[in-house]
């Protein structure tokens, strides 16, 4: 549940939380994501934000977010550690389509039709056990890593509120949930998850799907170190972390590359 902030009878700001399981080493923690932080401007720089961020903190030992400068600046006063080596980045079928005179006759409907390589699957109980599955072996080898186990994938796709636009690829063994939606008269495909590496092969297979099918762009999150991260529209994330226990905290910092868009609300927002 959210928490909210009143002021005289008002709703004044909230705060989001995803509930989930961390596995570390051979153990499993509880923890939550931290999302939709908000305060209304006429009510910032009064310390509304940091009240809120220690009403959250009691909820639960381990904190994780995704989150823009303007909260990290109240996280790091609460001794929130943090770092940006994960980035999201955005590959783009047709550079002119950054100038808006170029999409403004865009069309927000989606046919989509499969390429040789690229095979559009029906969401089903059936294509989702193969996935966790497929996860679930990944997940043995890992030392540290958020646990999405079948009740977790299920709440996250099944029960979406904007289900009918995920969409699961198939390429080769490894299968691929996408959010693909319309906004700013950009037609966008969100890769939120996947079950391998987005190498530059899986990126090139993805960008022949989204020129067949009128996509702009494609994005997804990389912890890759590349020249072209520099892009404007390539973004690195502010990702910050609270644990009381040092090591768990260092184990973030240095283990953790496991984020996925479907994990907070960033492929939505």
């Amino acid at each position: 549940e959210p928490l909210v902030l009143m002021i005289d009878n008002q709703i004044c700001g909230h705060a989001g939380l995803i509930p989930i399981k961390i596995k570390i080493n051979d153990k499993q923690e509880d923890a939550i994501w931290f999302t939709d932080f908000f305060i209304d401007p006429q009510h910032r720089s009064k310390g509304y934000g940091r009240l809120l961020t220690e009403e959250w903190m009691k909820i639960c030992p381990i904190q994780i977010t995704f989150c823009n400068d303007q909260s990290l600046k109240i996280f790091k006063k609460m001794n929130w550690s943090f770092n940006n080596k994960i980035t999201r980045k955005i590959e783009f079928n047709n550079y002119f389509k950054l100038l808006p005179i170029f999409r403004k006759f865009n069309s927000s409907n989606f046919n989509l039709t499969s390429t040789n390589n690229l095979k559009h699957v029906e969401l089903d109980n059936t294509i989702l056990d193969k996935i966790i599955d497929q996860y679930s072996l990944q997940l043995s080898s890992k030392s540290l890593s958020i646990i999405r186990d079948e009740n977790w994938f299920k709440w996250r796709l099944m029960e979406c509120p904007y289900k009918n636009r995920i969409h699961i690829f198939k390429f080769k063994d490894f299968f691929f949930i996408t959010h693909i939606k319309f906004k700013n008269n950009f037609k966008i495909l969100n890769i939120i998850y996947s079950s391998t590496l987005i190498t530059d092969e899986v990126k090139n297979v993805f960008l022949r799907f989204s020129k067949k099918n009128n996509i702009d762009y494609v994005a997804y999150l990389s912890t890759e170190k590349k020249l072209n991260n520099i892009l404007p529209w390539n973004r690195k994330l502010n990702f910050a972390y609270y644990t009381k226990d040092s090591a768990t905290s260092n184990m973030f910092e240095e283990h953790f590359n496991d984020a996925h868009l479907i994990d907070s609300d960033v492929d939505y927002l």
